[in-house]
Order: structure tokens, then C-alpha cells, then sequence
């Protein structure tokens, strides 16, 4: 790619520091780049960040832009992103998004009321992560406790550390009491960032050997041979004993192309990671997570009704230290994504300004009936170098939705939706070659 131009005009209200442009810097190297970011103030209340502050509207539009070159250059969409963007993570993923029965039999424009279409979008996130964070994993009564000072809100960090514990002890999760949401428990990170599974798994796992090797010296009897639960043995019998552990730095060695995604903002990016570092506790660290998604829509150009018919996620997040969690994170993420595509908008009474969707009667989110089937791929390699191999899934699995199911309609139908919600009555005025109402 020769260059790349953004100008993002931010409408957030009484909000600032937009990241939509800036987010463009880590993807698509161009030899040159322009990029702008604006914050429009108004006296409206101000946005506020809920997952991928920035990405999916960067995602949005930079993704249409680059599924607009590859029409017009007659070339796979995939095959130009593998060409244009060197990330070793995403270049797995193109590989198997290329190689996925739905892409490789899609089908050219189509004809009649009801059309479909396959549409591709890539997405990514920042690998953050908390230091001096501390997890506690303890023999207690004869029952494992694990303790730190983080909270859960719906991501599964109860889920996380239950999982990973049990699978090192040969045990079942219900068996590890879990204790958070306490500020007199070892410290532990905020939710914000995708940032708690990589900041709790590397000293729970520090943790857990050690508490291992020290019931091992302290055990007067050793499982009866032939055992089939011999740590539930050796914990039953063990005095208390409590370890605690902090989270420390990665490793330096990283496989070639992954490096922190700050140096490539250049000094800008050293000064920003610095601040991140300094002022709120968060580390950028080496790497990107990654997300590649193939989406598959049907149009119904009589009424304008856009129905997501199936979603291919694949996700490089490293190795996934809770698989059913990690499933439903990612099927969250989409169908987050599909919302933000098709339904939800702030809508404002022109004259008072009084925002109109300000509760779940009017502010319409995906159900059920709009929910399609998601496949969910994960790509386990390329952050070897991150302490527990593990980084966060939720961000990155939400930005490329929004464009992949813009990119899927104009496939179908032949005309690019640049505004979103891509609401019924904006596709039909596409169609008719005029401006939505």
C-alpha cells in the first residue's frame, strides 16, 4: 500500500480524545499516512468507551475502503488484505478465512427480491495488560482458594481462574473457591482493555507450581499408587499454605514481525505507552490480537430487512485458558458487533436535544431471532513470548463485525452502505438511488 488517508470527526458530545484515525497507524504499513482525528463538542451528554473504544468505527470504514480497492483492482479481498497488511497473527487467519467452504464457493451478484452475500473484515486490538497485579492461590481446609482484588462484571474472571487452576490440579472448577471483588485482597487489574486474563494467568500460574512443590515437601504420605486424584488426595491431607505471586515483565524474544505496536507510531507511541505505564497502570505489551471475520447476509431489497445468516470468527488471542468461555466471549463480541451494525443508534429530539433511546424499550439490540450461527476459530500461536501465552479476546473480537456485514451487503446488493445503523428504509433509499429519510 502507497497511503493511507482518515479524518475522523468524533460526535460524542461533551466528549474528547477520539482514537478512531489514530487506531489506523497499527494496520496496513503505507508509505505514507494521513491521518486526522477531530472531537466535535456539543452540549449533548458525552460517549463513553464500552468495548474497543474507537476500533469499530475505524474498522467500519477503513475495512469498506479496502474491500472498495480490491473490487476495483479485480482481486480476492483476502487475498489483497495477506498483500497489504505483513501482521505474522493475521496472516494465519487470511489463510484460513481463504480457505473456509463459504468463501470459496461464494457466489456472483445475484438477482430477485431475496439476494445474498459474503463479506470479509479484519480487526485487531492492543495487547495490554497491568503490572504488579498478585494473585493468592492457597490450600485452605483442604479445598484450593484463589484470591485477588479484580472484579468480574460479566467477562468471566471467576471462570478464568477456577479453569486454570483446576486443569494444573487435576480437578473439576467447582472444586477451586474463587475470592474477588475485595479491595483487601491482593491487588489485582480493572476490567477496561482486555487486560485481565493477561495480567491474572501469568502469576497463577507462578503461583500454582509453587504451592505445588510446597505441598510436596510437606506431605507425611503420598498417594496411594494408582491413584486417579492424587493432588485431591495430597490437598485433602495438606496443612494451609498460601503463595502469593506477582505478574512479571514478558520476555524480550519474540518471534519475528511481533513488536510492541507502539514503535510503530514512532516516538508519538513511546510517549504514549510511557504515559499508559505511568499514570494508569498499563502496560502495552508485544503483539497484536487479532481477528479476521467472514460474514454471510440475505437481503430482502422489497423491505430493506438485512438477516445475518452465518459468521466465520477466527481469533489470534494465544492459548485460550478457558475454551467455553472463551467461546461465548467471542459469540458476545459478535453479536455485539452485529448490534452496532444493524440496530443501535443515539436518537435525539432535534429540538430539546433530550436523547429518545435512552432505555431498553427504545434502544433496540440484537435478540435471539436475530442471532445467526457463529463459528469460532482460535488461532493459538504467535505469543509465546507473553507470560501464561494468554491476552484478551473481547476487544478484538468485536471491531471487524460491523464491517464485514457492510462489506457482505454490497455484496448482495451491489451498493455500499457508509452510514450506520444500516437500517431497512437507508438500504431501500440505496437502491432507489436516493437519500434515506
Amino acid at each position: 500500500m502507497k497511503a493511507l488517508s482518515v479524518t475522523a470527526h468524533a460526535d460524542t458530545g461533551a466528549a474528547t480524545n477520539s482514537t478512531i484515525a489514530g487506531l489506523v497507524r497499527l494496520i496496513y504499513p503505507a508509505e505514507a499516512k494521513d491521518l486526522s482525528d477531530f472531537d466535535v463538542i456539543s452540549n449533548l451528554p458525552p460517549g463513553a468507551a464500552f468495548r474497543g473504544p474507537g476500533g469499530p468505527p475505524m474498522a467500519f470504514a477503513v475495512e469498506q475502503s479496502i474491500d472498495e480497492a480490491a473490487l476495483r483492482l479485480n482481486v480476492d479481498p483476502i487475498a489483497l488484505r495477506k498483500r497489504w497488511d505483513p501482521d505474522p497473527n493475521r496472516q494465519r487467519l487470511y489463510d484460513w478465512a481463504s480457505g473456509l467452504e463459504i468463501w470459496r464457493n461464494r457466489k456472483p451478484a445475484q438477482n430477485g427480491r431475496y439476494r445474498r452475500g459474503i463479506g470479509v473484515a479484519t480487526g485487531y486490538w492492543l495487547y495490554l495488560w497491568q503490572p504488579n497485579v498478585k494473585v493468592e492461590v492457597a490450600v485452605k481446609a483442604g479445598r484450593i482458594v484463589a484470591s485477588t482484588a479484580t472484579q468480574d462484571i460479566g467477562t468471566g474472571t471467576r471462570s478464568v481462574l477456577a479453569d486454570t487452576i483446576a486443569r494444573e490440579f487435576d480437578l473439576e472448577p467447582a472444586d477451586i473457591d474463587v475470592r474477588i471483588g475485595d479491595s483487601s485482597l491482593p491487588e489485582g487489574p480493572g476490567s477496561g482493555g482486555s487486560r485481565v486474563t493477561a495480567s491474572v494467568m501469568p502469576p497463577t500460574l507462578q503461583a500454582v507450581r509453587k504451592l505445588k512443590a510446597a505441598i510436596l515437601e510437606q506431605a507425611t504420605r503420598k498417594p496411594v499408587p494408582g491413584s486417579n486424584a492424587p493432588w485431591r488426595e495430597l490437598i485433602a491431607r495438606s496443612p494451609d499454605i498460601a503463595v502469593t505471586e506477582t505478574r512479571g515483565e514478558d520476555g524480550k524474544n519474540t518471534a519475528p514481525g511481533i513488536r510492541s505496536p507502539l514503535r510503530e507510531v514512532g516516538l508519538m507511541g513511546m510517549v504514549f505507552g510511557w504515559m499508559m505505564r505511568r499514570f494508569s497502570n498499563i502496560a502495552v505489551g508485544a503483539g497484536v490480537p487479532s481477528s479476521v471475520q467472514v460474514i454471510e447476509v440475505e437481503v430482502d431489497t422489497w423491505l430493506g430487512h438485512v438477516r445475518v445468516l452465518n459468521v466465520h470468527t477466527g481469533i489470534a488471542v494465544g492459548k485460550i485458558a478457558a475454551p467455553a468461555l472463551a467461546r461465548s466471549q467471542a459469540c458476545g463480541a459478535v453479536i455485539q458487533g452485529l448490534g452496532y451494525a444493524l440496530y443501535e443508534a443515539r436518537e435525539l429530539d432535534p429540538t430539546t436535544g433530550d436523547v429518545l433511546t435512552a432505555g431498553m424499550e427504545d434502544y433496540r439490540i440484537p435478540g435471539i431471532a436475530d442471532t445467526p450461527e457463529i463459528d469460532v476459530h482460535f488461532d493459538e500461536a504467535g505469543f509465546d513470548h507473553v507470560l501464561g501465552n494468554s491476552v484478551g479476546i473481547g476487544e478484538a473480537s468485536t471491531v471487524p463485525t460491523s464491517a464485514a456485514v457492510a462489506n457482505a451487503i454490497h455484496d448482495a446488493i451491489g451498493v455500499r452502505l457508509t452510514e450506520i445503523p444500516i437500517r431497512p428504509d437507508r438500504i431501500v433509499a440505496a437502491l432507489k438511488g436516493r437519500d434515506a429519510a
